[in-house]
């Protein structure tokens, strides 16, 4: 594990955090709900508190190149869930509220999962070259299941459904958004031609617009768990996977090494569920103000 990837790679789940707090306030307080994500990206470009959040996010996303610059995707992409526990730091400042025992057991769980994970899998480097077929059989891919995600969100009646369908579209758009990072800054580092990865360059503004749009709609479609939970598991699971399938990401494959990481795993993804429908990120988000959370 390369320290400085794991640095930076906190930088950015910390300023990540503040980033969606500040731009989850500025898009529940849009009233009415405009007709489509493009109206309500212009109405909250007008919004002090949304900008605060989107600056972070551009503080996030320097970060995090400079993190997937120095690590591989899977030790990257898997540190970022610790955004939640900075979330919850900043819902109790907000709330003026006590931590529960609740959100402590889920804050627990995400470190000492993310820690086993990283002991147990090692991830290392693999081969970051996109040949042109495979590079387009990803395009096809990602369209596919950003087709899907997104019709059935737009079909759905339920809202905490509406919410989950679209944080899991954002979670593909920016998932796949780091794999472009990584293969750019590759190319960059192998001083390839402008040529070689301009197209990558194209899908990764593609692909930081969407993730950007879509996080927004989840915002407002239903509870703040419903959207985040998806959004924050998500993103390291497509990075992740592609990392591992794509670029052959080497990890420790004995017995109980696997055994370790998977229930490392385990832990992590029990506590994103905890933290995601913690009240305190609720509180931090605007999702709600009530005071109610003073307990344990």
């Amino acid at each position: 594990m390369n320290a400085i990837a794991i640095l930076l790679a906190l930088l950015a789940a910390i300023t990540g955090a503040g980033a969606a707090v500040f731009q989850s306030r500025g898009a529940r307080s849009v009233s009415p709900p405009p007709s489509n994500a493009a109206r309500l990206l212009l109405i909250l470009s007008r919004k002090p508190i949304w900008l605060l959040g989107a600056g972070l996010a551009a503080v996030s996303g320097a970060f995090h190149a400079g993190a997937l610059s120095r690590g591989s995707l899977v030790e990257v992409e898997s540190i970022l869930v610790t955004s939640l526990l900075f979330a919850l730091a900043l819902g109790s400042v907000v709330a003026d509220a006590r931590v529960s025992r609740r959100d402590w057991f889920g804050a627990i769980a995400t470190i000492g999962g993310l820690v086993m994970f990283l002991l147990f899998a090692d991830p290392q480097d693999g081969v970051y070259e996109l040949p042109t077929r495979t590079a387009i059989i990803g395009v096809v891919a990602f369209a596919i299941v950003m087709t899907v995600l997104v019709g059935s969100a737009m079909r759905s009646k339920t809202p905490n459904v509406r919410a989950s369908l679209f944080g899991a579209s954002a979670a593909v758009s920016l998932g796949s958004a780091a794999v472009m990072m990584k293969v750019i800054d590759t190319n960059l580092a192998n001083h390839n031609g402008l040529l070689t990865f301009l197209p990558a360059l194209a899908f990764l503004g593609v692909c930081e617009l969407g993730a950007l749009l879509l996080q927004q709609v989840a915002f407002r479609q239903g509870s703040l768990a419903a959207a985040l939970a998806p959004f924050v598991g998500g993103n390291p699971l497509v990075a992740g996977a592609v990392g591992i399938v794509v670029f052959e990401e080497r990890f420790h494959h004995s017995i109980g090494d696997l055994l370790g990481s998977l229930a490392g795993i385990g832990l992590v993804l029990a506590g994103i569920a905890v933290l995601a429908s913690s009240p305190l990120v609720a509180a931090g988000s605007g999702e709600t103000t009530d005071t109610q959370y003073r307990t344990d």
